[in-house]
């Protein structure tokens, strides 16, 4: 478990599917996430995908909870894709609830997960996609050094109308410029 301030980020458990099941239902979610599958997820669904990704144990895939430091799980974060050699990974995160999308949860919860990557892993580069229709995602990026790389001009179909999404990335060296712990 990682521990801030206001979150403590910690690795996912069978026991949180249900909730996550929850989240990846939300109209918010479905808007802000431009993946291909399937809109509806059901706990039995995740809670057999968890079963599947601990007996696999790929080491080139991180998930964990964002909770409160009360324990309210209110969000996700991980890592969907990492190549250790070249030191490249790219990272997702997600904040459920409208409530804790202000006042630096997010911000946190990043900050959190960019530690463990170059303070502990050997990430040299750290990417993540968001679309331009997430401002509090776009702005917890910029607060912890992301910036931009590549945008995709219209890529992503929402409400009828087609959306821009944005690489975004941070070095280790940029990161390491600003750690405060």
């Amino acid at each position: 478990m990682y521990k801030g301030s206001l979150v403590n980020i910690r690795h996912q458990s069978l026991n949180d599917m249900g909730k996550l099941a929850e989240f990846m239902c939300s109209p918010r979610y479905i808007e802000t996430h431009s993946s291909d599958d399937p809109k509806f997820f059901f706990k039995e669904g995740l809670e057999k995908q968890y079963k599947e990704r601990m007996e696999k144990h790929n080491h080139n895939e991180l998930h964990m909870i964002i909770e409160t430091l009360e324990g309210k799980l209110i969000g996700i974060i991980g890592i969907n894709g990492n190549f250790w050699k070249n030191g490249l990974t790219w990272v997702y995160s997600y904040i459920s609830d409208d409530e804790y999308l202000q006042g630096g949860y997010y911000e946190e919860a990043l900050g959190l997960l960019l530690e463990f990557l170059f303070i502990e892993g050997n990430a040299r580069k750290v990417i993540i996609n968001m679309q331009s229709n997430d401002p509090h995602g776009m702005a917890a990026c910029k607060t912890n050094g992301f910036a931009t790389e590549v945008v995709f001009k219209e890529e992503v179909l929402c409400h009828g109308k087609y959306i821009d999404t944005y690489n975004m990335a941070i070095f280790k060296d940029e990161y390491l410029k600003t750690y405060k712990r």
